[in-house]
């Protein structure tokens, strides 16, 4: 009785992907180069890229803890058509928790079809001895100007590094701005004057080792 129902189950599945679910021809036309997360000090950075986009919506970006099951939690917008590779990048600053979390990405096109990319997964570890041993090495506080349209960093403790440097990228990945810092300094000013409204991600970094990722939001 049991096999029998099993059965019928995966019948009536079949019919349903049959009738109303993506058949190979609907696969969306996006080639996805890489998908990619690591951990950072404020959470986990998400980073993909694309090598050809057709009538591309956008990525819902999807996360799941052990239970697996996804849920979306933000989205990202595409390119819409484009023949040149193009990258983008998520921070997802809302784990809380310690333990493996989940990733993939919903690609949309402008029909509303949709499919997946595969599945990353990421262990979070938000009070681990690499973590403190950051934060106690280098503490940033950022501060948004919007007056004089300046973003500065204070920092503690930058003596430890060799060289600062900070990067700025756009929601595609771009990156638009690097400078670098020598290590005796106590604050760091970025003007944003030139940015147009938007979503950028500002990394603080050495030469080997991401000191701390903020999402910026310049609107006007």
């Amino acid at each position: 009785m049991k096999n029998l129902a099993k059965t019928i189950l995966i019948f009536l599945s079949l019919v349903f992907n049959s009738l109303f679910g993506q058949s190979k021809d609907d696969i969306l036309p996006v080639e996805l180069i890489y998908f990619e997360a690591s951990l950072v000090y404020s959470g986990v950075l998400l980073r993909w890229g694309t090598a050809t986009e057709v009538n591309n919506f956008g990525f819902e970006v999807q996360r799941a803890d052990s239970s697996f099951q996804f849920v979306g939690i933000d989205f990202v917008p595409g390119s819409g058509n484009s023949n040149s590779p193009k990258h983008y990048f998520y921070l997802d600053t809302t784990l809380n928790e310690y333990g493996i979390y989940h990733y993939r990405l919903k690609i949309i096109d402008i029909d509303g079809y949709f499919d997946f990319s595969d599945t990353i997964h990421v262990l979070y570890q938000p009070t681990g001895v690499a973590s403190q041993k950051l934060q106690n090495l280098l503490n940033v506080l950022f501060i948004n100007d919007s007056k004089s349209q300046n973003l500065i960093l204070q920092l503690d403790n930058s003596n430890e590094f060799d060289e600062l440097n900070l990067s700025i990228y756009n929601i595609l990945g771009e990156k638009i701005y690097i400078k670098s810092f020598p290590n005796i300094l106590k604050s760091i000013t970025f003007n944003y004057g030139f940015l147009s409204n938007g979503i950028y991600l500002v990394l603080l970094h050495s030469k080997n080792q991401i000191i701390t990722v903020q999402k910026f939001i310049v609107l006007r």
